[in-house]
């Protein structure tokens, strides 16, 4: 600890040296020719790159102790985002954001935690982007979560790029000890460290409320080769398990430089192009898609609906091709859903654990299997409660024209009183502050099904719960061995390899 506290004094020194000049140019006849700049002034928005008529908003978000053009310049002050990236992508608006993320400071340091700081980037870009119809691809580093409940934000974005993002978690330890000792010199704060912390209770609601957010999002998740410096994050901490979306991509830097390139032909900047290239191409017609949608969704909320207009019943998720038999889980699953015999109470089956570890295939292999056996399948997906109620709603309007009016509560109604030998199946029913009493019918005519990373959702039925897991070790190496269409003579490798992408199903597919 004294070692580390006379080199925190050697850096301090400086600054405090500057800092006194400053004040004694304060106090002098002669004015100041330097103008001094506030913390203030580097927050909110700075365009980079106005584009040729744009289609697209490319947005940069800092991270811990970060800055709105210093995080992504390079020693040499080349701000790609600036200085390269615009000749590449001409059509596109190129903007940064700067929020106050010091966690320590000689000045003041902020009291906001990191969902406040969202909320408020948020609302910022939505008020930047009002009435503006370009898609939007953001670029993140580090640790603040985009979560807010504004949906014309969440329609408009295509792809997220993030960098280093610490998802679950991170070692924050020497940071912290850093600024222990700064605490005598200077103003410091623990309130964003401490919700970086590996197994942080705040990233894992934030995490859950992302992949339920995201599901029409594609995400790139960059992570750094080598771990210099006071915080690192671990491949397995970049990534979010769970996010069918994503892909995955370790660039040749560490964690500060992750988002730092010197010239065009970095092969790293190249990789970033590339992608960002690609979402770019794609944006306009994908998110005018989305956005079709969403009118048709506030139409439905609104009851702007025609008696005429045929609503067809909501598809579930296709099977992927490279699924995996789970024998043990589909057994499980039917002794929970098609009891043998009379029933007491209304079957009812809770498939739930992490992200990524194949709940939503298992579910709907299982379905397709057994199909025949019911009168009808209700797919909704509980990632919202808006959506919730929409697929609830759409499932008896489906019925005919005569409900052509009804709300989600007279579905339920529905399922409770007229219909018999129904599957209710909700998918994605992952946020903790969504309460699923109100939109599950109680008839023993009918069963149901949920797939949920919230084990609180156990409650809706204790014994039905069934705790879905990693594969065995032999189905992750088929599944590994089947998605990259390869038969090696050993599975050494392959074994290691499902071990590092802790035997989740949807890691493993897209690893392969």
């Amino acid at each position: 600890m004294d070692s580390l506290t006379s080199r925190f004094k050697k850096i301090l020194q400086p600054s405090r040296r500057h800092q006194a000049v400053s004040s004694a140019d304060a106090t002098s006849s002669r004015p100041s020719t330097s103008k001094h700049r506030s913390k203030a002034d580097d927050l909110d928005f700075l365009e980079l790159a106005s584009g040729t008529d744009p289609i697209v908003d490319i947005v940069a978000i800092h991270g811990l102790d970060g800055h709105r053009e210093k995080t992504w310049s390079t020693k040499k002050s080349i701000l790609w985002l600036r200085d390269l990236l615009p000749t590449d992508l001409s059509n596109a608006r190129v903007l940064s954001y700067g929020y106050d993320a010091d966690t320590r400071s000689l000045g003041c340091v902020s009291t906001q935690t990191m969902r406040r700081h969202a909320d408020g980037f948020a609302r910022a870009l939505a008020r930047k982007r009002k009435d503006m119809p370009q898609a939007l691809v953001i670029c993140h580093n580090q640790g603040l979560e985009t979560k807010c409940d504004l949906r014309d934000i969440l329609t408009s974005t295509h792809a997220i790029l993030f960098f280093g993002t610490p998802h679950s978690g991170a070692d924050t330890s020497l940071l912290e000890q850093v600024n222990r000792v700064a605490s005598a010199y200077m103003e410091t704060t623990d309130t964003i460290l401490k919700d970086l912390r590996a197994h942080s209770s705040e990233l894992e609601n934030i995490q859950s409320l992302y992949v339920q957010a995201s599901i029409k999002i594609h995400a790139i998740f960059f992570s750094a080769e080598y771990t210099n410096g006071p915080v690192t994050v671990p491949y397995s901490s970049a990534v979010v398990a769970g996010d069918p979306n994503a892909t995955a991509i370790v660039l040749h830097a560490d964690q500060r430089n992750l988002v730092r390139f010197a010239a065009k032909d970095s092969h790293d900047y190249q990789t970033v192009l590339h992608y960002l290239k690609e979402h770019v191409d794609n944006a306009t017609v994908e998110v005018k898609k989305k956005w079709e949608k969403e009118h048709t969704y506030r139409k439905t909320a609104n009851d702007e609906s025609t008696p005429d207009e045929v609503i067809v019943p909501k598809p579930r998720p296709p099977v992927s091709r490279g699924y995996i038999e789970r024998i043990h889980f589909q057994s499980l699953m039917t002794q929970k859903l098609l009891p043998d015999g009379p029933v007491k109470h209304q079957p009812r089956c809770i498939l739930h654990g992490l992200g990524g570890a194949g709940k939503t295939q298992l579910a709907t292999n299982w379905i397709q299997e057994n199909e025949s056996r019911f009168s009808r399948v209700i797919f909704v997906d509980a990632s919202s409660q808006a959506q919730l109620e929409t697929d609830l709603q759409r499932s008896i309007r489906c019925l005919g024209p005569e409900y052509s009016k009804a709300a989600w509560k007279d579905a339920v109604a529905y399922l409770d009183g007229k219909e018999k030998g129904w599957l209710l199946f909700l998918d994605n029913a992952d946020s903790p502050k969504l309460d699923l009493r109100p939109y599950l019918p109680t008839s023993i005519h009918g069963k149901i099904l949920i797939t949920t990373r919230n084990s609180q959702c156990i409650n809706y039925a204790p014994d039905g719960a069934i705790a879905v897991g990693g594969l065995e070790e032999n189905e992750a190496v088929n599944l590994l061995h089947q998605t990259a269409n390869i038969s090696p003579e050993s599975d050494a490798d392959s074994v290691k390899i499902v071990k590092e992408l802790g035997m989740l199903a949807l890691a493993i597919t897209q690893a392969g």
